[in-house]
């Protein structure tokens, strides 16, 4: 009995210095492990880290990020045209390349939209729109270039555009490059920018763009405005004058709509000149829209047989007068608006 006892404490002795070594131990740790973590910063609540106190010096905020594009108007469209984009040429309406390239940057700035071409003729239709501070890009004459030139800063951007060709010269292989003849469009170039998706052709007449005698004093005027007759020395009758319009405007569309495999129904009018045979000619020639030169901007109800354009394509048309031709749209639409 007296050796259990002995047994007994002897055994509550070492338990009770293996129990007390234990916690001394694992206090010693706990104490080497907080010195250890001890010099990191302490760490913020997700709350904390939401705000942007905490946040990256070069992230920004959804509010500061989101870019306010610029409203200039809606439910309109401004048309601009363009002729030949060179700088080897004097002539009035000719715009050099880099010129040509700020008018398009100012554009892309400004967050004005070019629309396509059959885009343009649904608003015509419906009067809806694909998207605000609409533009229609177009050009005349059908120069060579329009390929070399201006196709490749459009495309840059993304832009359509439609070019209203004389269709007669896009047929002048040959003599394409005659003396004192600005060359035009081959049809090479035609169809590859055709494939591209952004560019439509139409109609600038098949042949009257050049200034005939008008009178038997020899005073000139464009050919699609009645002309004088020298071997029968007189000013040609209304019936001729019809006949010789509506051969030529429908040459034109037949031979362009059998090119492209689609109809074309855009003629755009040569030194603007129109008048109420001009355009009932090209109706009855199949056209179902005419550009004219008259400045304005193109708003649900305007005639489609008037369609008005802003001729920007001119040397001495710069950013500055594109801000005020964009401005005035502006205050239309606003004055309209209120």
């Amino acid at each position: 009995m007296p050796k259990r006892r002995l047994f007994l404490i002897v055994f509550l002795t070492f338990l009770f210095f293996v129990v007390a070594i234990g916690l001394l131990g694992e206090s010693f740790l706990e104490k080497k492990n907080k010195q250890e973590v001890q010099p990191f910063p302490q760490v913020d609540t997700s709350i904390s880290i939401s705000e942007t106190k905490n946040a990256e010096p070069n992230v920004t905020t959804t509010e500061e990020a989101t870019v306010q594009t610029k409203k200039w108007y809606t439910n309109q469209v401004v048309v601009l045209t363009y002729h030949h984009v060179t700088d080897q040429s004097n002539q009035r309406y000719v715009i050099a390349p880099d010129q040509f390239d700020r008018h398009m940057k100012f554009l892309h700035d400004n967050d004005l939209n070019p629309i396509s071409l059959e885009e343009f003729q649904r608003f015509m239709e419906t009067g809806t729109l694909p998207t605000e501070n609409a533009v229609l890009i177009t050009f005349d004459d059908g120069y060579e270039s329009y390929y070399k030139e201006a196709f490749p800063i459009l495309r840059t951007y993304g832009y359509p555009s439609v070019n209203f060709a004389i269709a007669g010269r896009l047929r002048d292989v040959a003599d394409r490059k005659r003396e004192n003849m600005t060359p035009p469009l081959t049809r090479q170039q035609v169809n590859e920018m055709i494939r591209s998706g952004l560019v439509k052709i139409g109609s600038h007449t098949y042949s009257l763009h050049e200034e005939e005698e008008r009178n038997e004093w020899g005073d000139l005027g464009p050919e699609t405005a009645p002309v004088y007759l020298k071997d029968l020395q007189r000013l040609e009758d209304e019936k001729e004058y019809r006949d010789r319009l509506y051969v030529d405007f429908s040459i034109s569309r037949v031979s362009l709509s059998e090119w492209m495999k689609q109809e074309i129904d855009v003629i755009s009018l040569p030194f603007g000149y129109t008048s109420p045979i001009v355009l009932d000619t090209a109706r009855q020639a199949g056209y179902h829209y005419v550009f004219t030169s008259n400045r304005g901007f193109v708003k649900q109800g305007t005639d489609p047989f008037a369609i008005p354009r802003n001729d920007v394509g001119l040397r001495n048309v710069e950013e500055e007068h594109l801000q005020q031709l964009f401005t005035k749209a502006k205050n239309e639409f606003e004055g309209e608006q209120s």
